[in-house]
Parts: structure tokens; C-alpha cells; sequence
């Protein structure tokens, strides 16, 4: 025999547990409705290296930056270094290393950029003159934000950085995309 009581109680978790099953069913379909897709992210670039003031560091834009890609497609690019020449370590070959952070954007002057954060190392290729010089780059980048087709875009990767004597550059950017 039960008391009033407990089946009180057994009512009130009976009840809980119904709530508790719809609460879950209504997330899961909730979350059906929101569909992200992850893609690869593979993108070339090449652009013209140049020095611009900025203090202590060395600052760097890439202007006149054509990139081709995919998902992205084709369009132009930007970006801005510092290169913190204050933690500089040596190559190996007697030239220096630097590190290097900043941001790239692509699609630059359209109203579907995705903005990437970059940081890594840039090495002189051998030694000699810095101002005259090649140098390579290998960083990590990271979605900053995204407009248009990448508005909450996240994602992240791999850059590598091919700058000749000439100061022209080759990028190289490969890794994955969710929006």
C-alpha cells in the first residue's frame, strides 16, 4: 500500500522527467535547424612587401595581394606584421629570426572578407644583408571575424611566407573553416 505521500512524490519525478525529456527533445531539434559547414581552407597568394613605420618593431604590409583558393574563391588581400626584432635569435646560417604577428584579410574591399590573425617565426634565408634578403615564414593563423559569406566564421591553420630579395611574397595558407 502507498501512501498519499509518496505517490505525491512519484508524481512530482514523473512530471520532472516528462519535462525533462521534452527540454532535451526541443534542444535536439533546435540544434538540427542550425547547420555549420566545416571545409578545407586552401588558399595562394602573392603580394609586395613593404616597410612602413611603426616604432621598434618592423611593420610590414602586403599590398596589392591577389589570392586564388578554395573555398574562397579569387579576390585581393591585405595585410600588416610587426616583426619584433627585439626577440630576434639566430638562423643558423649567420643571418636572424624574428617573430612575427598580424592580421591578413581577404577579400579585401568586398563585403565578404574573413580576417585572419597570424602568428609565427620569419627567418632570413642564409646571411647577409636583412635589406636584401630573402625570407621564409611559418605561422599559425586563426579566424579573427568574418563579414558577408563569413560573418561567424571560425576556423584556423597553417601559413607559410615566401618573401624574395625583391620583396615580392608568396602565401600559402591551409587548414579548415566552419561557418
Amino acid at each position: 500500500m502507498t501512501s498519499p505521500a509518496s505517490r505525491a512524490v512519484r508524481a512530482i519525478l514523473g512530471f520532472a522527467l516528462i519535462g525533462l525529456t521534452l527540454a532535451i527533445a526541443a534542444n535536439a531539434a533546435g540544434a538540427k535547424t542550425t547547420k555549420h559547414t566545416t571545409e578545407r581552407l586552401v588558399v595562394r597568394g602573392d603580394a609586395t612587401v613593404r616597410d612602413v613605420p611603426c616604432g621598434p618593431a618592423i611593420c610590414l604590409e602586403l599590398a596589392g595581394g591577389a589570392f586564388r583558393g578554395t573555398p574562397v574563391g579569387t579576390g585581393a588581400y591585405t595585410g600588416a606584421f610587426k616583426l619584433n626584432v627585439a626577440e630576434g635569435f639566430p638562423n643558423g646560417e649567420g643571418g636572424v629570426c624574428a617573430p612575427i604577428q598580424g592580421d591578413i584579410t581577404l577579400g579585401a574591399g568586398t563585403p565578404n572578407r574573413l580576417v585572419l590573425a597570424v602568428f609565427g617565426d620569419s627567418c632570413q634565408d642564409g646571411a647577409g644583408n636583412p635589406t636584401t634578403s630573402s625570407f621564409t615564414g611559418l605561422a599559425h593563423f586563426v579566424v579573427k571575424h568574418g563579414t558577408g559569406a563569413y560573418a561567424k566564421a571560425r576556423g584556423g591553420g597553417l601559413a607559410s611566407f615566401a618573401e624574395d630579395a625583391a620583396d615580392r611574397d608568396r602565401m600559402t595558407l591551409i587548414g579548415r573553416i566552419t561557418r
